[in-house]
């Protein structure tokens, strides 16, 4: 333990601390820049595979910890390209995918399968594209295009008289399509301006129909009060008629005996009748109500 922990160290006799110093900084740069080209990074899945090893399902947009390296090859000598290194979940075989400028894809290079493949993935066209050969494919695109052109106004121009006349017939169908679209277009605008007629209709009778409703319903309220106040004064005229034929026929019973020099009782309808008999049952109502209101205040209640 003692060893470990010994302070005297053995220093050489042309030992120069700020050379070391030196020296050790210029050795951590160097391993620093060993491995620039590679980092590690956190990236997602961009497609669903395969693993060939252990044949796990990989979904896309899963989160792994990968590393990202630069490659020496260049799209169009200007265009980076990278390859993404991630592991399988289960047995931790590298897989190695790149990306693809081109058709603005990834590539898987080894480790995984995908599991929908493209006609772009097949081997063979995923070949980078050089600066001659896009500017080859350019220039025969070009000369397709011309060409194209070119038959088509042969096409048209056959002769002077049939050039004449489909170039006349060319201008008359560009104007017979003008104005179909002028009449069309004049047509919407008929019928859009109708609609806006009919809606305003509708809205009209609508806002009629209410205010007679509401008219009649007033109309109705108004007979409707009038026939209860009617039915009110009949009512009271029923019972003055009662009040008086009870009154006469009360005195008729009092005088029965007594010799009188006036007619008989009154001779009333069987309507009146009625109406006397309701009468006084709700006299005699109001009487007990009395009576029993009286006993109970006070407090001598006997049936």
């Amino acid at each position: 333990m003692s060893e470990r922990k010994s302070i005297n160290k053995y220093y050489p006799p042309d030992y120069n601390p700020l050379e070391a110093e030196k020296a050790a900084r210029k050795l951590s740069k160097r391993l620093k820049n060993a491995n620039k080209d590679i980092t590690t990074i956190r990236l997602m899945t961009p497609f669903s595979m395969r693993c060939n090893k252990c044949e796990t399902f990989i979904p896309k947009s899963r989160k792994f910890n990968g590393k990202k390296e630069l490659l020496t090859e260049r799209y169009l000598n200007n265009i980076k390209i990278f390859r993404l290194t991630i592991r399988c979940p289960l047995c931790s075989q590298p897989i190695l995918f790149r990306t693809d400028p081109k058709s603005a894809d990834y590539v898987m290079e080894a480790g995984a399968v995908r599991n929908f493949v493209k006609k772009s993935d097949i081997i063979g066209d995923d070949k980078t594209e050089s600066v001659d050969e896009t500017l080859e494919r350019l220039t025969r695109e070009q000369e397709e295009d011309e060409k194209e052109k070119e038959r088509l106004a042969n096409r048209d121009i056959t002769n002077i008289d049939g050039g004449r006349k489909s170039h006349t017939n060319n201008g008359e169908d560009k104007m017979v399509a003008l104005e179909e679209r002028l009449v069309k277009i004049q047509n919407e605008q008929e019928n859009a301006e109708e609609i806006e007629r009919l809606r305003k209709q509708n809205y009209e009778r609508m806002n009629r129909a209410e205010e007679t409703f509401a008219r009649i319903t007033s109309v109705q309220d108004k007979q409707t009060a009038s026939e209860v106040d009617e039915a009110d004064e009949e009512d009271i005229d029923i019972d003055g008629l009662a009040d008086e034929a009870f009154k006469r026929n009360m005195n008729t019973n009092i005088i029965e005996d007594k010799p009188s020099l006036s007619a008989g009782p009154i001779e009333l309808d069987r309507l009146e009748q009625l109406d006397v008999k309701r009468f006084v049952v709700k006299k005699k109502k109001k009487m007990k109500k009395k009576k029993t209101q009286l006993k109970l205040g006070s407090g001598s209640f006997t049936n």
